[in-house]
C-alpha cells in the first residue's frame, strides 16, 4: 500500500446508519499517482483549534535529515492546509515524542533472566541491533545472545527462579527468586527481589516472606489507558499474584484460597501487598488494568473442592507465569540466526535459554475447561468486589446481534481474553474470543463481550459470530492468515445515555513482504485491520447488527498501520486507506447522539 498521500479530488458523503444505529460521517479523498512512498508517522488532535494533523514522514537525500508532509483537517473532515518541510532528525525528536528515529542502525546491550534446567536463575546479556525501515517507519531487529551468569545468594547457595520483569528503559531487570536451603521449603516461602543491570551486577533489594509455601501464578506489567506509550518506553508497576501450593503434605496453608496480591515499582520497591480470599481456588489471572486509581484483575477460573484442592493440583503442575523475561519475538529472532549460525537456532537456544514465554505457556492452559470467570476491583489495598460467576450463568445471560440467527455458545473451553473497557456508570466490559485448532494453530471464531455491573454482578454475555476466513485475501496460503489474529473490542457511550457503541477491530487480510536488514532476509506478514461497529440498547440490552467503515462505498478500507481510534471533544475519528493506497477514508463517529 502507498503510505504517503497527495490529496486531489474529494468524494464526500454522510449518513446515519439505521441498522447499526450509530451516527457516522465519512469522507474519502483521492491519492495522487505522483505520491512518493513514505509512512504515516502520527495523527495529532488539536482540541483547542478542533483540527486534525496527519503527519507523514519520508527519507531525505541528505543524511540525518527527514522530510515531513502535514495535512490538516477540521472536525468535519474537510482539508484545510498542507505543509511540506525538511528538518534535521534530532530536531524532530524534540518536536515529536512519537518520532522514534535513532539512526539507520544502532545497538543496545540488555539483559534477560530465565530458569535453567535445575530450576535456578540464569542471566544472559543480549545484543539487540535495530535497522530502520523507512517504508514502514519502524525498526526491525536482530538478537544475539552473549555471556551468561548464574545468580547466587550471599552464602553462595543457588537461587530458584520464580518470576522476572525486564525494564528496558533502564537496561535493568527485576527477578523474584526463592532462597534454596537444604531440608527446608524456603525456596517457596522466602523470596528475594533481585535487581540486575545490563553488566550483570546483581544485588538483592528486598524480600517477600510467606508463612506457608506459595507459587507465582501471575506476573505481568500493569496496563492502563495510555496505550500510546509502550511499557519499554514508560515502565509500569509489576503485578504478581501468589497462591498457596499443596506439594508439601506437612507444610501448606490450611486455606487453598488464601491468595496474595503484590505490586512492585519498576525499581523493585513494594508498593502494595495484601492477602485476599479468592472465591475460586484455581484463578488463572489473565490481566491487570489500572483505571482511575483502581486495579482490575480478571481471568478464567477452575473451581473444584475450594477448601481442599490447591492450585498446583488443579492445573496438574502446569506453569502459569512465564519463566523468562525474553519476549517470544526475541526468542524467535535469536533462534532464527543465533550468532550467525546458518543451521538454525534450536541447538544454540536450548543450551542457553530454557525459559518459556507467556505465549508458550498459554498453549496448554487455553485447552482446559474452565468452570468460572472471575473479576475483581482493588482500591487502597483491598477488593471493592470480587465476583466469580459460573459458566451456566453466562449461558443464561447471553445476547446476540439482531440479524444473527444463533447465539455464540460459551462453555468455558478454548477461549481467550484480550481486553477491558469501562463506562461512566461503573460497568466493566471484558472482551474475548473462542477458537478452534487447525494444524496446531488457533483459528479465532466468535467474539464475546461480558458486561459486569459496578459491584461485579454479571449483567450480559454478548456474542458475535465473525468469519475472518472469508477475508484472508490472496496471501491466505501464508503461515499467517487473518483468522489467526484476535479481534480487539472497545465500548463508548452515547451522549443521550441510551446506547453503547461497540467497536470491533479485526484483521481483514494479511500482506507478506520480504525485508533485508543486517545482511539477512526475513519474511514479515502484516495484518491489515478494519473496524466493524454496532450499538447496544442500555435499557433492554438488545444488540444491533454490525456494519463496517466504508460500507457505503462498497470497497475495502484498512486502518493505517499503528492507528486505532482518536477522541476529540464528543467525536471519535478513524483513518483508513485502500490496499492499493489510491484512496483514503476519514471516519467520524458522533458520540452525542
Amino acid at each position: 500500500m502507498k503510505k504517503l498521500i497527495l490529496l486531489s479530488t474529494a468524494c464526500i458523503f454522510s449518513f446515519q446508519s439505521i441498522k447499526a444505529q450509530v451516527p457516522i460521517l465519512e469522507k474519502t479523498y483521492e491519492v495522487s499517482r505522483k505520491a512518493k512512498n513514505g509512512y504515516l508517522g502520527n495523527i495529532e488532535m488539536n482540541k483547542e483549534k478542533e483540527t486534525i494533523d496527519m503527519i507523514y514522514v519520508l527519507p531525505s537525500l541528505l543524511p540525518r535529515k527527514v522530510k515531513t508532509e502535514i495535512y490538516t483537517y477540521d472536525k468535519d473532515l474537510n482539508l484545510l492546509n498542507t505543509v511540506r518541510e525538511e528538518e534535521w532528525a534530532e530536531k524532530l525528536k524534540t518536536r515529536w515524542k512519537w518520532f522514534n528515529y535513532k539512526g539507520d542502525v544502532y545497538s543496545t546491550i540488555n539483559l534477560a533472566a530465565s530458569v535453567d534446567l535445575t530450576g535456578g536463575v540464569v542471566f544472559r546479556q543480549k545484543q539487540i541491533t535495530y535497522y530502520y525501515n523507512w517504508y514502514y517507519g519502524r525498526y526491525t531487529k536482530k538478537v544475539k545472545q552473549l555471556e551468561k551468569i548464574k545468580a547466587k545468594t550471599e552464602t553462595d547457595s543457588k537461587y530458584a527462579y520464580r518470576a522476572s520483569y525486564e525494564v528496558e528503559a533502564d537496561s535493568n531487570l527485576l527477578v523474584i527468586a526463592g532462597r534454596t536451603e537444604k531440608k527446608t521449603h524456603k525456596a517457596y516461602t522466602h523470596f528475594d527481589i533481585l535487581s540486575c543491570d545490563n553488566k550483570v551486577n546483581i544485588k538483592p533489594i528486598g524480600t517477600l516472606e510467606f508463612k506457608y509455601p506459595n507459587g507465582v501464578y501471575f506476573s505481568a506489567p500493569l496496563k492502563d489507558d495510555n496505550e500510546a506509550l509502550s511499557n519499554d518506553d514508560f515502565p509500569r508497576d509489576w503485578i504478581l499474584i501468589f497462591a498457596p501450593i499443596g506439594m508439601f503434605k506437612d507444610d501448606k496453608d490450611p486455606k487453598p484460597t488464601n491468595y496474595t496480591y503484590v505490586r512492585l515499582s519498576p525499581q523493585g520497591q513494594v508498593v502494595e501487598r495484601f492477602n485476599f480470599d479468592s472465591p475460586s481456588n484455581g484463578w488463572r489471572v489473565l490481566g491487570a488494568y489500572e483505571k482511575d486509581g483502581s486495579v482490575f484483575l480478571y481471568g478464567s477460573a477452575i473451581t473444584k473442592d475450594p477448601t481442599e484442592k490447591y492450585i498446583d493440583k488443579l492445573y496438574n503442575n502446569l506453569q502459569m507465569a512465564p519463566t523468562t523475561s525474553a519476549s517470544q519475538e526475541e526468542k524467535d529472532l535469536a533462534a532464527a540466526a543465533p550468532n550467525g549460525n546458518p543451521f538454525g537456532g534450536f541447538a544454540a537456544m536450548s543450551s542457553t535459554d530454557y525459559g518459556a514465554t507467556q505465549e508458550a505457556l498459554d498453549v496448554p492452559l487455553d485447552e482446559l475447561k474452565y468452570t468460572n470467570f472471575q473479576i475483581g476491583k482493588i482500591t487502597n489495598s483491598k477488593f471493592d468486589f470480587i465476583s466469580s460467576p459460573n459458566i451456566e450463568e453466562f449461558e443464561k445471560k447471553k445476547a446476540k446481534p439482531a440479524d444473527q440467527k444463533k447465539f455464540v455458545a460459551f462453555d468455558g473451553k478454548k477461549f481467550v481474553v484480550n481486553g477491558i473497557s469501562f463506562t461512566s456508570s461503573g460497568d466493566v466490559f471484558i472482551s474475548g474470543q473462542d477458537f478452534v485448532k487447525k494444524d496446531n494453530k488457533k483459528i479465532y471464531k466468535g467474539v464475546y463481550m461480558f458486561q459486569f455491573e459496578p459491584n461485579g454482578t454479571l449483567k450480559k454475555n454478548y456474542g458475535v459470530f465473525i468469519d475472518q476466513s472469508k477475508k484472508k485475501g490472496f496471501m491466505s496460503n501464508k503461515l499467517l492468515t487473518s483468522d489467526m489474529i484476535m479481534a480487539d473490542n472497545s465500548i463508548f457511550e452515547s451522549g443521550d445515555g441510551k446506547s453503547l457503541y461497540w467497536l470491533m477491530r479485526s484483521a481483514k487480510t494479511v500482506v507478506c513482504n520480504t525485508e533485508t536488514s543486517g545482511g539477512y532476509k526475513t519474511e514479515t506478514c502484516t495484518p491489515l485491520f478494519g473496524f466493524d461497529y454496532g450499538s447496544i440498547n442500555i435499557t433492554n440490552g438488545e444488540l444491533s447488527e454490525f456494519k463496517s467503515f466504508g460500507d457505503e462505498e462498497k470497497r475495502e478500507y484498512y486502518l493505517f498501520a499503528n492507528t486505532s481510534s482518536y477522541k476529540m471533544g464528543t467525536n471519535l475519528f478513524f483513518f483508513s486507506e485502500t490496499k492499493k493506497g489510491d484512496k483514503i477514508l476519514l471516519t467520524r463517529m458522533d458520540l452525542t447522539k
